[in-house]
């Protein structure tokens, strides 16, 4: 997210971005897990880690270790999740294991880090609750507030914030533009 804070950018006014969603790119099953990885991320405020955290998973969904460990293959040849060398998810869209200036907090209360300024907006319809944002400017470090009521923005201060992004239909790997 950026304020206007002494910047000067062309701006191209858009009515609707369209682009395909993670979403609309998995199969229930794979939306399933993903949706509780990102849960189990956020309850534990930590990463998940494919050996470690494989029960947790399993206590939420029935589901036998073979079957989730071929679900998150897919994930990742889809580009739904980020592992690292650790085996750990550090990045399912939207949710971040790792600190950024993007906090989310959702209607239950619930508190995590977004990958990017748009994942952190976009997390209102990932979890179909309202919410609030905290960032701050990539540029000036002005503290920016957005919330987000019934798929729309309510509040947003300063009024002046603008998001910027890039055409996410080029890119399968969103995380590397972020």
């Amino acid at each position: 997210m950026y304020n206007t804070c002494e910047m000067s950018f062309k701006y191209y006014p858009v009515e609707k971005l369209i682009i395909d969603s993670i979403y609309s790119r998995l199969t229930k099953e794979e939306n399933d897990i993903r949706i509780n990885i990102m849960k189990y991320m956020i309850d534990n405020n930590k990463a998940y880690n494919l050996e470690e955290s494989y029960e947790e998973i399993q206590s939420r969904i029935n589901i036998k270790k073979y079957d989730l460990n071929k679900v998150i293959k897919n994930l990742i040849q889809k580009k739904a999740l980020v592992v690292d060398e650790n085996d750990n998810v550090n990045f399912i869209y939207p949710v971040s294991a790792l600190e950024t200036n993007h906090k989310v907090k959702l209607e239950d209360e619930s508190v995590f880090n977004a990958m990017c300024a748009v994942d952190a907006m976009g997390s209102s319809f990932t979890f179909k609750q309202d919410i609030e944002i905290q960032s701050k400017c990539s540029l000036c470090g002005e503290e920016i507030f957005v919330e987000i009521k019934n798929r729309e923005i309510v509040n947003l201060v300063p009024y002046s914030t603008h998001v910027l992004h890039v055409d996410l239909n080029k890119n399968q790997n969103w995380s590397g533009n972020c």
